[in-house]
C-alpha cells in the first residue's frame, strides 16, 4: 500500500514510517518545517495543516491507498497559552485533512485523536470504553473532540473511510524533552556525566494513568490501518494502571549515578486529573493487538537514547552536583 503519514517528522510518525516501510509499505508524508530526510520515507512533502490549498495538492499528487494524520499540536501546557492556535492546527487542520482525502478518494484514513477527549474520568465506572462521554477539561482536550467528532462526520456525511484512533499516554526513544519521561530521563543523563544535580524536580506524579512504549502504539496502528472499521473508534491503551511515581522510580533505578525525584506543586499544571485508564477491548477484538513491549524495556531504551542524544550535542556546562 502507498501511505501518506502526516506530521511524519513527529515521534509517533518516524517509528510508524520505518515500521510501515520495513513490511514493504511505500511511506510518504508530510513535515510542517524542512527535514533532511525521514527514515522509510520515499517522498517528503512540507506544509502547514491549516493551509488548505497546500494540503489539498499534496494529498491529490501523493496518490495514497491510506492517509495517517498525526500532524498537530500536541502539548497539553502549551494549549493553555495559546488555545486558538492549538484549536487552528487540530481542529482546521484535521477539516483540511479530511476534505483533501474527500477529494482524493482516499481508500482508509486513520485519524489519531486523543484520551485527552474523555476529560477528568472516575474510576468507580472501571477502565474507559470509547462510548463514554467526551468531556474535556484542556484546550487541547477540546481541540481533539472537535477532531474526532469531525471524523465521525466526515464517515457519515460524506463517506469518508475514516477510522478513529484514541491513544492514551506513550513514550519511548525518540521522544521530545518537553514530556514528562524524557525530560527526566535527559535530567539523569546529565547527573551521570557531572553536568546535572543528582535531584530532579517533576511536578504532581501520583497520578495513574495507562502508558505504553510507541512501538506498542505504532503496532496498534498499523493493525488499524490494514482491519480497522471505517466509522468506528478505538482506545489504544494497556488496560493497565501505572501510578506515575513508580513508573519514574523505573527510569531512576537505570540511572548509572545515584539520584532522586523530588516533587514540586508549583509544576502541578492546571486542570489536571488524577486517573485515566483505558480499555482496550475493541482494538484487541479487531486487530488481534497486544501491547509486547515492558515498561522496563521502554525506560531502558528512552535512557540509552537521550544518552546518545546528549553525546552528540555540543558540550553543555558542568553544574554543582547536590549531596
Amino acid at each position: 500500500m502507498r501511505i501518506f503519514i502526516t506530521g511524519i517528522e513527529g515521534f509517533v510518525g518516524r517509528h510508524l514510517a520505518a515500521r510501515l516501510a520495513a513490511e514493504g509499505d511505500t511511506v510518504v508524508g508530510s513535515v510542517y518545517r524542512p527535514e533532511l530526510a525521514i527514515d522509510g520515507a520515499e517522498e517528503v512533502f512540507q506544509f502547514d495543516v491549516r493551509d488548505r490549498v497546500g494540503v489539498g495538492v499534496a494529498i491529490a499528487g501523493a496518490r495514497p491507498d491510506v492517509v495517517v494524520h498525526l500532524a498537530g499540536e500536541t502539548s497539553v501546557g502549551k494549549s493553555f497559552n495559546d488555545p486558538a492556535t492549538t484549536f487552528d492546527v487540530n481542529a482546521v487542520g484535521a477539516i483540511n485533512v479530511l476534505e483533501a482525502c474527500r477529494e482524493a478518494s482516499v481508500g482508509r484514513v486513520l485519524l489519531v485523536t486523543s484520551c485527552e477527549v474523555y476529560g477528568d474520568p472516575d474510576p468507580s465506572h472501571g477502565p474507559i470504553v470509547e462510548t463514554a462521554a467526551l468531556i474535556p477539561i484542556n484546550p487541547y482536550g477540546a481541540s481533539k473532540v472537535a477532531q474526532d467528532v469531525l471524523g465521525h462526520q466526515y464517515w457519515r456525511s460524506f463517506g469518508v473511510p475514516v477510522v478513529r484512533a484514541r491513544p492514551f499516554p506513550h513514550t519511548g526513544p525518540g521522544q521530545a524533552d518537553q514530556y514528562l519521561f524524557p525530560s527526566v530521563a535527559r535530567r539523569i543523563a546529565l547527573a551521570e556525566t557531572g553536568c546535572g544535580p543528582a535531584t530532579i524536580t517533576v511536578g504532581n506524579i501520583a497520578t495513574i494513568r495507562d502508558l505504553l512504549d510507541v512501538r506498542d502504539v505504532v503496532e496498534a496502528y498499523v493493525g488499524l490501518i490494514r482491519s480497522g472499521e471505517p466509522g468506528a473508534v478505538y482506545n489504544v491503551c494497556s488496560g493497565e494502571e501505572h501510578r506515575l511515581a513508580e513508573a519514574l522510580s523505573t527510569l531512576c533505578d537505570l540511572a548509572e549515578t545515584p539520584v532522586r525525584i523530588e516533587v514540586d506543586s508549583v509544576q502541578r499544571r492546571p486542570a489536571d486529573f488524577e486517573w485515566m485508564v483505558g480499555d482496550p477491548t475493541e482494538l484487541k477484538a479487531t486487530t488481534d493487538w497486544r501491547p509486547h513491549v515492558r515498561w522496563e524495556e521502554t525506560m531502558r531504551d528512552l535512557l540509552l537514547d537521550v544518552r546518545t542524544r546528549l553525546e552528540a550535542d555540543a558540550p553543555v556546562e558542568v553544574v554543582e552536583r547536590d549531596s
